[in-house]
């Protein structure tokens, strides 16, 4: 990509993405659907000032890895091991359900042959963990009992995609399953998760007695960008989403952290609170740029616009929702808890586009099939969000009664 292309891209992602945020924000619906809603004005199915490129993807990524840090620095992990439980079942739920439904859904009204259905089905079962969780964050729900559920429930729907997204791609390219190299690849990734948060603890440690050594400006947010870049390279080399690494980085950043040597080491917490504050602009800058591209990676001009073409689009949009949907039916509590985490698993977001590009580089899914998954992904990813603030506008009104 050229550069005079990069930065007007850059520049019209992130305008019109703020642009559109703040007008959503102040009509009552979150950001992020005003941000995906600049990326569709802006990309090639309406104005064409924009158009999907590996630069751009990978420029994407970077802000999810960035916005995971942020969720990662206020997430407890105590609370999230005591929600653990509860969000097993949930993403169980939202994993089987979506699976089955939609991909049996899609062998039959697409009349696609079975891996394709299957590997259409399967692309729909994670859940983005930066969309809802960022709205919950603004409607300082996200470290409640239902915040910790969802969270863990996308970081497992997230893990399991990347597992079955591997074991989909092996058997598109060998023909063959090969249950020992599964194993490995699980037990790789849940590895890092519990090894990356006590690691990266460890080097902040190691940067803070290093802190009275360097003159010049900007140490804070170096040590943040190197750790945090350090660790998404392990998590893939893991096996497991890059993302991850920058939650695991924001864990080990956490006030909340809890580690038996904790209590043998000097309180860090004035130098891990600097060192997250110093990151707060560059999370505020680049995972915007996440969910514009998302609405860039839509192109409408594949689609089939004839009144059945749309319906059918619709239906199998429909069935991908209320799948989703249905996985809160599982968690304990009141039924409005149940609404608050079925909505928070709805949107797709990163890790099924994920899918649908592998699919679509190996020819397991055809450009049109591919624009069809990418666009039931993005009104997911706008739907959850108004469904999810929706239910906890009522939780707000509840607890206002009580």
């Amino acid at each position: 990509m050229a550069i005079d292309s990069f930065v007007i891209s850059i520049f019209l992602m992130l305008l019109c993405g703020r642009l559109l945020s703040e007008l959503c924000s102040r009509q009552g619906a979150p950001g992020v659907v005003g941000e995906m809603l600049a990326g569709l004005l802006i990309g090639p199915s309406v104005l064409g000032w924009v158009h999907p490129h590996n630069t751009l993807s990978v420029l994407a990524e970077l802000g999810v890895i960035l916005l995971l840090f942020d969720i990662g620095c206020e997430t407890s992990v105590k609370r999230l091991y005591h929600a653990s439980g509860r969000s097993f079942w949930v993403a169980l739920s939202g994993i089987v359900i979506p699976a089955v439904v939609a991909g049996a859904s899609a062998a039959y009204w697409l009349n696609l042959p079975p891996f394709t259905a299957l590997f259409f089905g399967c692309a729909l079962t994670a859940t983005s963990i930066g969309i809802s969780i960022r709205v919950m964050t603004q409607a300082n729900q996200a470290q409640t009992l239902a915040g910790q559920v969802i969270l863990g429930a996308a970081v497992i729907d997230d893990i399991a995609g990347v597992i079955l997204l591997s074991i989909l791609l092996n058997f598109s390219v060998d023909g063959t399953l090969s249950v020992a190299s599964v194993l490995i690849l699980i037990i790789k990734v849940v590895g890092f998760l519990f090894l990356a948060p006590p690691l990266a603890r460890v080097l902040i440690y190691l940067s803070r007695g290093m802190q009275p050594h360097f003159k010049h400006s900007g140490y804070d947010v170096l040590v943040v960008v190197i750790l945090i870049c350090l660790f998404a390279w392990l998590s893939h080399w893991f096996g497991a989403p890059a993302l991850l690494g920058g939650f695991a980085v924001g864990m080990a950043l956490s006030r909340q952290f809890v580690s038996p040597i904790n209590r043998y080491l000097r309180n860090p917490f004035p130098f891990t609170h600097q060192l997250e504050k110093s990151a707060k602009p560059l999370v505020d800058i680049f995972s915007p740029i996440f969910f514009v591209y998302v609405g860039v990676s839509v192109d409408l001009s594949q689609l089939d616009l004839t009144i059945s073409g749309l319906l059918l689009l619709l239906w199998l949009a429909l069935i991908a929702i209320v799948t989703k949907l249905a996985a809160g039916l599982t968690a304990k509590g009141p039924w409005r808890r149940k609404m608050i985490i079925g909505s928070a698993m709805i949107p797709r977001g990163e890790v099924g586009l994920v899918f649908a590009e592998m699919g679509r580089q190996l020819n397991i899914i055809q450009p049109k099939l591919f624009t069809e998954l990418v666009l039931i992904i993005a009104i997911s990813s706008i739907v959850g969000p108004m469904l999810l603030k929706w239910a906890l506008k009522g939780q707000t009104v509840l607890h206002t009664k009580r």
